[in-house]
């Protein structure tokens, strides 16, 4: 059996070779491309943060959210997700307070850079997706972009999170 950390070696490149490489492979080298992207230019701009803290500050909707519910749509621990918002508050990118009926909620919202990396970010992915659609050309794109959608079967919560249709 294929380990999903088994590097690729003469495989690359090579279709024969490929098709011995099991689809989980397949994702991790195409997600390891993509973070690589994200993190390309990220020195100059936001040397500090990894690809998880612009997925959370993504996920951060502008009216702001609770601790809890932003660790459940992350798919973290509360604390795990609290020390992710402790991190990115220190640096400047989110501010959290405490609820006034509550003070036991968190209520997280970006800060003005928090919204410059979420743009920084979406923009990393724009670039790769649009090398995607040029590498497969659109109608493929289009195809691997609908089976990703199908894999993951409803996105509904997630859609709804994000304030999307």
């Amino acid at each position: 059996m294929t380990s999903v950390n088994a590097p690729l070696g003469d495989a690359v490149g090579h279709a024969e070779g490929l098709r011995g490489l099991h689809i989980a492979g397949l994702l991790g080298v195409a997600l390891n491309r993509l973070r690589a992207e994200i993190l390309a230019d990220s020195e100059r701009g936001f040397p500090e943060l990894r690809v998880s803290h612009f997925r959370l500050l993504e996920l951060i909707p502008d009216s702001g959210a609770r601790i809890t519910d932003l660790a459940e749509i992350a798919g973290m621990t509360k604390q795990g997700l609290g020390q992710h918002i402790d991190y990115l508050q220190e640096r400047g990118y989110a501010d959290s307070e405490r609820v006034a009926g509550d003070r036991r909620v968190r209520l997280v919202r970006r800060t003005a850079l928090g919204d410059q990396a979420v743009e920084f970010s979406r923009a990393a992915i724009d670039r790769v997706e649009q090398e995607w659609r040029e590498r497969l050309g659109a109608d493929r794109f289009e195809l691997l972009r609908e089976a990703l959608v199908e894999v993951c079967g409803p996105l509904d919560d997630e859609l709804e999170w994000l304030g999307r249709p």
